[in-house]
């Protein structure tokens, strides 16, 4: 079903719209929480409930939820991602692994080639236009400095502004991602 004719669904009966949000996209979203947390550490049961999570999230944010930004695929991806990060960071406290052990994990599973590639290509298409969004001068920035690997000194001379500004642009422009994407600011 198409995020328009969801969202409406979702709006009209909910009940009806979660069980159709689920049908879709329970595969996808167990496909990344798996991703993140495919490790002996962690039971099936571990899994299923962070997925329960997500879409108790989604839910949850439906009202933030802003379908120019982004597609209902990757705002789900983005909570799978961080609800699973979350779980991770959750069980280290508790004493479960090391806050070393637990970072090679997420290291080795961020290297782990999600099920669906298409969903990977969809996030990094939605971020690149986010930065686009972001308009002059601050998507030059962003791009130069990340993308390009510039530096703030190099920026600033090519895009006539102090490095100081250029500093402050990448923090605002950043911070602005993040809340876009379901991260905290910084």
């Amino acid at each position: 079903m198409e995020d328009n004719k969801l969202l409406r669904l979702l709006h009209k009966d909910p009940n009806a719209g979660m069980e159709q949000l689920m049908n879709q996209y329970t595969g996808l979203v167990y496909a990344v929480v798996k991703s993140k947390l495919d490790d002996s550490y962690y039971v099936s049961s571990d899994i299923e409930n962070c997925v329960a999570d997500v879409f108790s999230k989604f839910y949850a944010e439906l009202s933030d939820y802003d379908p120019k930004i982004s597609s209902i695929k990757t705002y789900l991806c983005v909570i799978a991602r961080n609800q699973a990060i979350n779980v991770s960071k959750r069980r280290s406290l508790e004493g479960g692994i090391s806050l070393d052990d637990e970072q090679s994990l997420l290291q080795v599973a961020d290297d782990v080639i999600i099920d669906s590639e298409l969903a990977e290509d969809e996030l990094r298409r939605e971020v690149i236009k986010a930065v686009e969004d972001l308009g002059e001068p601050d998507s030059s920035i962003i791009f130069r400095k990340f993308y390009y690997g510039e530096s703030s000194k190099d920026i600033a001379k090519a895009v006539g502004l102090t490095v100081s500004n250029v500093d402050t642009r990448t923090h605002r422009a950043l911070n602005k991602l993040r809340k876009l994407f379901g991260g905290n600011e910084v």
